[in-house]
């Protein structure tokens, strides 16, 4: 029997770039508390980023795995925080000074409030509006890094995929002690190693008194795979990457026709009745990827599609003189990976 549900937010609950979840959502997760299934997000981001996407409905967040797992909260309390070490931020910093186009985003502990911002360290002005508008935070660029403590750390990058990928393989690295992961549009998460959701569970099992089999999350991302791994009911909305898709035992329908609020109703009503969630049924259709009349994978083309928009819309902020002048000024479209 499902005792709690854990979701990832972006991409899963929320369409990336929204503000917040349908009134939908929040009805199934009261409809879980209903039922006797607790809910609970599982996200990269902080708890009082939380209360604006839930309009305030506490009950949806009071209980969370927040910031990648460094921080986990039950009935509203604080029981487990890891901040980031300091050392690590000086060298990926140090990394980054020569990537004209990248800079490192920290995110002080004491913002728990949401009334700081996220320092961009030695970011153009209009690339770090860019990715605050784009991935939800106040941004403030900045030379140097702060000297509070930080409970997150992301490498942002303004310029092509292979300049991106090639810059976070150097970060694994030269910070061999951290974990790297990609939870947005050239945007990736700095962890230290053996520190994710999927470790942030136990803490959250211990503090509940369940097992991982009594659980069950939803996910999109790369992110969101130490999670898979940790419950045998891993479930993939429609929309997720290859690699969460493939992780995952159980899928529903994507994050636009909100599947995953759809697939909560379903356990509220499996559980009251004593069923087994359709969809987790022995019945339900195996996944596997949409094929074209040729038999070759046909993908669904509007993530790919939303994220290719991100992109472009990205480098394109370099040609705006709006946004800081020439696209030469910081590398912009014409960036190599030879320049890292």
């Amino acid at each position: 029997m499902i005792k709690l549900v854990l979701s990832d937010m972006d991409g899963t609950l929320l369409p990336k770039g929204g503000d917040h979840v349908s009134y939908r959502t929040i009805q199934a997760v009261r409809a879980l508390a209903d039922a006797g299934v607790r809910f609970a997000p599982a996200t990269g981001r902080q708890s009082y980023e939380l209360d604006k996407r839930f309009f305030g409905a506490r009950e949806c967040y009071a209980t969370a795995i927040t910031a990648n797992g460094k921080r986990v909260y039950v009935d509203g309390e604080l029981r487990h925080e890891v901040l980031v070490d300091p050392e690590v931020l000086v060298r990926l910093n140090a990394m980054l000074a020569f990537v004209p186009n990248a800079f490192l985003v920290v995110e002080t502990a004491d913002s728990w409030n949401g009334t700081r911002p996220w320092y961009c360290v030695g970011a153009r002005a209009g690339d770090a509006e860019w990715f605050g508008r784009t991935v939800g935070f106040t941004a403030e660029a900045c030379e140097e890094l702060p000297s509070e403590p930080a409970i997150s750390a992301e490498i942002a990058c303004a310029g092509s995929d292979e300049q991106y990928e090639e810059l976070i393989d150097r970060a694994r690295e030269l910070v061999p002690e951290c974990e790297f992961a990609t939870s947005q549009v050239h945007w990736c998460d700095v962890m230290p190693k053996g520190v994710n959701k999927g470790t942030a569970l136990q803490v959250l099992l211990d503090e509940l008194g369940i097992d991982s089999d009594e659980v069950l999350f939803f996910g999109d991302a790369e992110n969101d795979l130490t999670l898979m791994d940790a419950v045998p009911n891993s479930v993939a909305v429609a929309n997720a990457t290859p690699a969460a898709a493939e992780a995952a035992r159980w899928h529903v329908g994507d994050v636009a026709n909100e599947g995953a609020t759809e697939a909560m109703e379903e356990i509220a009503r499996a559980t009251r009745e004593g069923e087994t969630p359709v969809f987790m049924s022995e019945d339900a259709p195996a996944w596997q990827p949409a094929t074209d009349e040729d038999g070759d994978e046909e993908l669904d083309s509007s993530e790919d599609d939303a994220d290719s928009s991100a992109i472009f819309e990205l480098l394109a902020a370099h040609l705006g003189p709006e946004l800081g002048g020439e696209a030469g000024a910081m590398g912009g479209a014409s960036a190599d990976s030879t320049e890292l």
